[in-house]
């Protein structure tokens, strides 16, 4: 053991608390659904009782009291503040936060194990949007995405695109001639295929890439590197090693971004699912239908349901409340055996 050893050990602690904090905050923030009102001296003194009466050393009674009660005073600051909350699927660090934040930096990005999460918590009423990744210019469409959408009772109300720029991340100050394998979600992994044959390195798939980052700050392997985002690295305090490892430049990522309420105001793009009626023609017929009015449509799929049926899903690039696009969407309803409206929204790009 050395001086190096040990400071590098603080720094790893250090990292872990500061996690630890941002999560015990946003929790505190999620207890206002369930609360009636912010201050709570009984269970705020019940917590320190009993974090005082465990067992420890080089620790004093004092110290755990004055950390807590300064912890306290900014969960009541935050919960006060109310700031609405959106939800994404991942990690802190995470491309998805990356979309959260450019979309509207006045929401304050919550993460979530799953994207079933995410529509889930919307609906219960604990956050107030989520950001859900729907297509990537290199594995293309996410339809589990629309599956699970349609599935549930929320609206679209809003989009945006992102480009992707994957980094080499490392844990400061790592020898980079040493490095053997790199850790990242598996999509990340084939954006990067050449970079990482060219510096003959194993690779690691892992459930996200803001998620290795944090692996990685946490467990610190020689050796090891993950890609992943600037973002993660900030939040992870790892150093980037390598900016834009991707194999295409311009890769990016759209996101689509839900709430439990539609969009008052409509926007620029309409998307809409349905089932066409069982007989020959329908589905054209509903398609020469956009195409007479010269509705453009920028996208068009299907997804096989839980009834084994295929719901189509298009995106119209209209306002559903313009009346020659209300005109044509009445028409197409009626050519359907069920229709909806997923959300009339505003797409940045």
């Amino acid at each position: 053991m050395d001086l190096n050893k040990i400071r590098r050990e603080i720094d790893r602690i250090d990292n872990s608390i500061l996690r630890a904090l941002q999560r015990r905050i946003e929790w505190g923030r999620l207890t206002l659904k369930f609360k009636k009102k912010i201050l709570s001296p009984e269970r705020e003194q019940a917590i320190v009782n009993s974090l005082m009466e465990r067992e420890r050393s080089l620790l004093s009674s004092e110290v755990i009291e004055a950390i807590y009660q300064t912890i306290f005073t900014e969960s009541r600051r935050v919960q006060a503040e109310a700031r609405p909350l959106i939800a994404f699927q991942g990690e802190h660090g995470a491309f998805t936060e990356v979309a959260c934040r450019e979309w509207n930096k006045n929401l304050a990005p919550i993460p979530c194990a799953t994207n079933s999460d995410v529509i889930e918590g919307i609906e219960q009423g604990v956050y107030d949007f989520g950001m859900l990744p729907i297509e990537n210019t290199i594995v293309g469409r996410q339809n589990h995405i629309t599956a699970l959408l349609n599935q549930s009772k929320l609206h679209i109300v809003g989009a945006i695109s992102i480009p992707v720029e994957e980094c080499l991340l490392v844990v400061p100050r790592a020898p980079l001639t040493q490095l053997r394998r790199v850790y990242s979600h598996p999509m990340a992994l084939a954006e990067c295929k050449s970079f990482i044959h060219q510096n003959n390195l194993d690779a690691i798939e892992y459930f996200d890439t803001a998620g290795a980052a944090q692996w990685l700050a946490e467990n610190q392997p020689d050796g090891t590197a993950v890609i992943a985002g600037e973002l993660a690295a900030k939040y992870y305090n790892l150093e980037v090693a390598r900016h834009n490892v991707g194999d295409n430049p311009h890769a990016a990522t759209r996101f689509l971004v839900v709430g439990s309420e539609p969009k008052s105001d409509g926007g620029n793009k309409t998307s809409i699912s349905f089932f066409v009626k069982n007989e020959p023609g329908a589905l054209a017929a509903i398609m020469n239908l956009f195409a007479d009015s010269k509705i453009n449509l920028s996208h068009i799929d299907s997804v096989l349901d839980s009834t084994g049926d295929y719901v189509f899903y298009v995106d119209v690039d209209a306002n559903v409340n313009d009346a020659p696009v209300a005109k044509v969407m009445e028409q197409v309803e009626k050519l359907c055996d069920s229709y909806r409206v997923l959300g009339c929204y505003n797409e940045i790009k």
